[in-house]
């Protein structure tokens, strides 16, 4: 940002301009040496001298220089012309040319010229310094640039002006020419610099914000982190829109409002871009800290989960709605920028920028619909509560779009459509992903050709509108624009002054009009009825016929005409006929004026002659050129058809219109046009017409959207993955290899086969694609190529024959008279040409006369034809960025001598190649596309079909169990999966037959081992008990005193061994019959409750339970009695464990572990469990406590396992053990 301030403060108007003229004079310079090296070797100089010995390498070194060092050179001979590298200019004489450098500036261009001379021979070479000046052709460039030097900021100064000016000089020293900085904004590398540094200042500060927001998200405040985003993003666009930051440091069609303006919010392409972009910015960010949005408070408050759920929903269709409008103003409100799908070789470079734009638009309301989604299943509602929201809000906008808004209500369902995919399709459809994928891009993209269609005909009624409001108007703006210039032109015209000078006064008034018909009324002014009359200084017709002519319009000058120009006035004229004409005086010399009135008459919708484009002028609105075949138009009088032009047909008769002057009315949908009326008056009402798109023409748009969509979807979820890729790993070759290995076997194999079946297909596709277009419209090129070469030959052969041979200026005489009945009769332009290469003719004369061409032919034609000795050629041409082909050929006498070369342009080339383009191009996008979308299903289907039985066959191992019978699967192909599937059902079988031996293996030991554990726990208390009475019958035989005491003693202590024996019994009987288990449902709370309650009086001890899962009840299947003897079992082991703690602190919580699970965390702050014991710890005979008989644990775990569950421990030595139990979730009550 520092950086863009200085360059603003520091480079001036001043330092632009020497760092652009000292720019320049490098270029003059370095072409300078250029021309010194040609001019210094003498074998080139040698051929140059001999050219007509060497005409071959004289056009190739011709041509080289021209295309390698853009220096021009042209070869004379006795100061005539006889070589030249182009026939763009082409300077009659080499007379007046020093040897120096020096600078020519002609009316349409600026050179540097060398000259050299060798005997009668000299060469120019011309360095182009600027090129068409003064031109209002979209085609013309006027800068210093265009594959010369390259410069938008400064011109060539005249002699008059007086801003500062910088002097140009030669290598020589010798001044050439002055330049001056051009009016308006300038750029250069440092304004470009100071744009990007703009530019890289926002994303910077931008970045840097949402990092803090990240970090506040992950430190608990994540909805404020989003609340911060939003003002940050919302103050960066008013800043934007406030002072224009980067627009002013930048030139780019994109901060151009006349391209596109809507309103204040959005004044330019850039602004709807920039929004764009900070609100997928911002639905990326909520995304991305998703997880961190606390929902417990809204959760917890059941009566606003539905409400909330309502808002939520509606809110998509809220952006939704939004989006689209906001898309569809970037059809209806831009200038000259189309959007016809179905013709995308003709798509301007901002159209591809609004289509990224509707891109990034769709993917941002995608992932917003994610997120909702997300947020809904925080709230924790059920599946059918949630489908009845949407069905509820879709019907409820449905019903305002209807009533209150006038829109297509489908879009709204097909959005609905998508909303139910992503919400349904993860947990229904979890195996069709891909599926899932594809059809909500269908969606998208049909939705977006729906839109497209709507706001392209609010455009197209629009624009007829704007046509029928010219129809009605009195004055054709395009014609009066073009008036001033034609005028002073006439007046001026030194070749119109020397047609009248060599005629009078006997004038043929015929070829006069002809002439002036051709050089200032073609064109746009072609569609109006020409007609001159021709008069001298004492108003004496020049043509008998038009005797009273001049008295006729002078006094219509007087009474009934409205002036619009200097000479040209507006006549009085019927509704939809506009009618000029002027009184142009034409001095020829001190003695001779010569008056010519022009008339000009035509209706509105009449027929414009084809012309070339290179010719339209920037200042006529082109919109109005609906004569072209888009539209068709009629005139009613009186309710009957006048008149009408166009394609369609329309009735004799208007019925059924009914209006107020001055009205515009869309006439409802009949038929495959789109129509509307303009009543004029109460007689008069003009009815203007446009064929609607087909069928075929919404599957193209179709087609190409979901393309686009396919690619800028695809190109995210690439960055995204290695975003993501890059952040969880080092940037080692061995970390990136060992993390793309990880990813690659991470990949599913059903996700593999589609993957291969669709990259297979689409890189076959695009393979065919690309062949199909390039062969397909090089065979279109070659086609056309041959039936021009037909053409031309077929005409040079019947010009010669029609030729009666007397000299040469008869015959050139002949043929220019054949090729003017041509021109006339047949829509197609003609040149004719002298042997030696100079205009004789052109049906298209102003491109001549604005010095667009020189008066020579192509070089590269008179070589193939001249030299060569070629029939015909076909010749690329150039004027500015205007490109065409032209075909050449040869008249020849009877003795096959050279008469002429005709020459026939193809102006129209670049549209009919774009024709031919779109019509293939659209076909390929329909074709494959569907091809595309047809085997992303099909690859899904085929994976599904191979990985079903893999699915079954894992599905069934995972269900295996020892002990249980196992279900055989049945395959009736004898193919790779029937071998497995067989060898699945041998395996089973012999599974069944190793559970039997493994449980009699593992009966016996544990019934060996209960067998010794028995023994052992009942030898403990018989040892005790023996002692006991043999020290009794000692004592009784001896009459020991205390033998009572002793007796009672005893008795008491048999009397508890006896006891332990009932319990060891007991212990082992209830083992022993475990798996009789009975499975109810219950509430997990309510027994962890009960258990707590009998050790909660336990002294010393501190028993909590802490219930996270926020709900009362919590159901499971389990059998009661076993479970409230697990959690009294934990519980005892816990506080024996911590036995000898002064504060022994029992921690139980209940959670939910995923929507399947609940999960109880026994912690302890007891001594832990030893690491040499934790291995043995669900083992029998295991325990750590001096008495016990080591099954407590053992049944805890069959227990917890008997209810599907799982049990698990973690310990830490002198800090505490914690029991994990998962236990599947049957359902849940608040």
């Amino acid at each position: 940002m520092g950086t863009a301030i200085t360059i603003k403060e520091s480079v001036t108007n001043k330092e632009i301009l020497d760092i652009d003229t000292k720019s320049l004079n490098d270029y003059i310079a370095q072409q300078e040496k250029k021309v010194d090296r040609i001019f210094n070797d003498s074998l080139l100089l040698k051929t140059f001298k001999n050219y007509d010995q060497y005409p071959i390498a004289v056009y190739q070194a011709f041509e080289k220089f021209k295309t390698n060092e853009k220096v021009y050179l042209f070869l004379f001979k006795d100061h005539e012309p006889k070589m030249w590298s182009t026939h763009l200019f082409v300077p009659i004489t080499d007379q007046g040319f020093p040897e120096k450098s020096n600078f020519i500036q002609d009316d349409n261009r600026s050179y540097v010229v060398r000259k050299k001379t060798i005997g009668n021979i000299s060469i120019l070479a011309y360095i182009i310094v600027k090129g068409y000046t003064n031109n209002n052709n979209p085609y013309l460039n006027s800068s210093l640039r265009r594959n010369f030097f390259d410069s938008r900021n400064i011109d060539i100064a005249s002699y008059t002006d007086t801003v500062t000016i910088k002097n140009i000089y030669s290598n020589e020293g010798s001044y050439l020419f002055s330049v001056k900085l051009k009016d308006g904004e300038h750029e250069n590398a440092y304004t470009i610099l100071q744009f990007f540094c703009w530019l890289l200042a926002w994303i910077a500060l931008l970045i840097f914000f949402n990092s803090l927001c990240l970090h506040m998200a992950k430190t608990g405040r994540a909805w404020w982190s989003a609340v911060l985003l939003l003002s940050i993003f919302s103050l960066v666009k008013f800043a934007d829109l406030k002072w224009n930051l980067l627009s002013e440091n930048a030139t780019f069609s994109i901060f151009d409002s006349r391209n596109y303006a809507y309103n204040r919010f959005f004044p330019n392409i850039w602004s709807v871009m920039s929004t764009t972009i900070l609100v997928l910015w911002l639905v990326l960010f909520i995304y991305s800290i998703r997880k961190e949005l606390n929902f417990d408070k809204i959760k917890n408050i059941r009566l606003f989960r539905i409400p909330i759920a309502i808002g939520f929903i509606l809110s998509i269709y809220l952006s939704f709605g939004l989006l689209y409008d906001i898309a569809g103003t970037l059809i209806t409100h831009s200038n000259n920028i189309y959007f016809d799908f179905t013709k995308l070789v003709d798509l301007h470079f901002l159209s591809w920028v609004d289509l990224g734009i509707v891109g990034m638009g769709i993917l941002a309301l995608s992932i917003y619909i994610d997120l909702v989604l997300f947020f809904l299943k925080k709230l924790e509602l059920k599946p059918t509560q949630l489908l009845n929201i949407q069905l509820a809000c879709v019907i409820f906008v449905i019903l305002i779009i209807s009533f209150y808004i006038e829109k297509n209500s489908l879009v709204n369902l097909l959005l609905a459509l998508i909303i139910l995919i992503k919400s349904f399709g993860e947990k229904y459809f979890d195996r069709h992903i891909l599926t899932n994928y594809i059809a909500v891009l269908i969606l998208w993209a049909i939705i977006s050709a729906i839109t497209h269609a709507r706001f392209y005909q609010e455009r197209n009624l629009i624009d007829m509108k704007i046509l029928l409001s010219n129809l009605q108007s009195e004055d054709d703006a395009n014609a009066v624009s073009l008036f001033s210039d034609i005028e002073s032109s006439i007046a001026n015209d030194q070749e119109l002054k020397h047609l009248f000078n060599i005629s009078l006064p006997y004038t043929n008034t015929e070829g006069i009009n002809d002439f002036i018909k051709k050089k200032y009324f073609s064109g746009y002014l072609s569609k109006y009825e020409f007609k001159a009359y021709y008069y001298d200084q004492n108003n004496i017709p020049l043509n008998p016929a038009s005797q009273n002519k001049i008295n006729e319009y002078r006094e219509k000058v007087i009474n009934k005409s409205i002036k619009v120009t200097q000479n040209f006035y507006r006549a009085s004229a019927e509704l939809g006929t506009h009618e000029y004409f002027s009184i142009i005086p034409v001095t020829i010399d001190q003695n001779r004026i010569v008056n010519v009135i022009i008339n000009l008459s035509n209706k509105d919708f009449s027929y414009t002659v084809p012309y070339p484009e290179i010719l339209t002028d920037m200042r006529i609105n082109n919109s109005q050129y609906y004569n072209k075949g888009d539209y068709s138009i009629a005139l009613y009088k009186g309710g009957s058809l006048i008149t009408q032009f166009g394609k369609y047909t329309y009735e004799n008769n208007l019925r059924g219109l009914k209006g107020v002057p001055g009205e515009y009315i869309q006439v409802l949908d009949r038929d495959a046009y789109l129509h509307m009326a303009y009543v004029a008056n109460k007689f008069s009402t003009y009815v203007i017409s446009k064929q609607k798109p087909s069928f075929w023409d919404y599957l193209a748009t179709t087609s190409f959207l979901f393309l686009v969509f396919f690619m800028i979807f695809m190109f995210f979820h690439f960055i995204k993955s290695f975003y993501i890729f890059l952040k969880n790993t080092k940037l080692t070759f061995r970390n990136l290899k060992y993390q793309f290995y990880k990813i690659v076997n991470k990949i599913q194999y059903s996700t593999r086969i589609q993957t291969s079946i669709i990259s297979s297909v689409i890189l076959a596709i695009l393979i065919s694609a690309v062949i199909s277009y390039i062969s397909i419209n090089k065979q279109l090129y070659n086609n056309n190529k041959a039936s021009k070469e037909r053409f031309i030959i077929e005409l040079g052969k019947r010009m010669e024959n029609m030729l009666t041979y007397t000299d040469e200026t008869s015959t050139e005489t002949q043929l220019i008279s054949m090729l003017k009945t041509l021109s006339e009769t047949i829509s197609k332009d003609f040149n004719l040409y002298s042997k030696s290469g100079r205009l004789l003719y052109s049906s298209q004369r102003r491109i001549y006369d604005l010095e667009l061409f020189s008066t020579f032919i192509n070089p590269a034609a008179l070589k193939n034809l001249s030299i060569l000795k070629k029939s015909e050629t076909i010749e690329d041409e150039r004027i500015g960025t205007f490109q065409f082909e032209t075909s050449y050929a040869t008249i020849r006498d009877k003795n096959y001598n050279t008469l002429a070369y005709i020459g026939i342009p193809n102006f129209s080339l670049q549209k009919e190649e774009n024709i031919n383009k779109n019509l293939l191009l659209n076909t390929i996008v329909n074709i494959y596309s569907l091809i595309i979308i047809g085997f992303g299903f099909y690859a899904t289907f085929v994976a599904n079909s191979v990985t079903n039985p893999l699915s079954i066959i894992s599905k069934k191992i995972s269900q295996l169990r020892l002990g249980q019978p196992n279900e055989p699967l049945f395959w009736q192909r004898n193919d790779e999966i029937g071998t497995l599937i067989k060898e699945y059902n041998l395996m089973i079988i012999k599974l069944e037959d190793y559970a039997n031996k493994i449980k009699d293996t593992e009966r016996e030991s544990t019934w060996r081992e209960m067998a010794q554990q028995i023994a052992h726990e009942i030898k403990n208390p018989l040892t005790p008990m023996k002692l006991g009475i043999q020290q009794l019958r000692r004592s009784y035989k001896d009459e020991d005193p205390k033998f009572p005491d002793r007796f009672n003693k005893f008795s008491t202590s048999f009397i508890e061994q006896i006891d332990a024996l009932t319990h060891i019994a007991s212990e082992f009987s209830h083992f022993a019959k475990f798996p009789n288990t009975v499975m109810e449902n219950i509430n997990i709370v309510e027994k962890v409750t009960k258990s707590i309650s009998l050790y909660n009086n336990t002294p010393n001890v501190s028993i909590r339970l802490i219930n996270n899962a926020d709900h009362k009840t919590l159901i499971v299947k389990a059998d009661g009695n076993e479970l409230l003897r697990t959690f009294n079992n934990l519980i005892k082991n816990a506080i024996e464990g911590g036995y000898g703690r002064k504060n022994m602190k029992i921690e139980i919580s209940i959670e939910r572990y995923s929507d399947k699970f609940v999960k109880i965390d026994i912690k302890d702050n007891g001594y832990g469990i030893p690491k040499e014991m934790q291995d043995k710890i669900f083992q029998i005979n295991f325990t750590t406590k001096s008495s016990g008989n080591g099954l407590g644990l053992v049944l805890v775990k069959k227990t917890i396992e008997a209810s599907n569950g799982q049990i698990y421990f973690e310990t830490v030595e002198g800090e505490g053990t914690t029991f994990h139990i998962l236990l599947p979730l049957q359902q849940i009550e608040s």
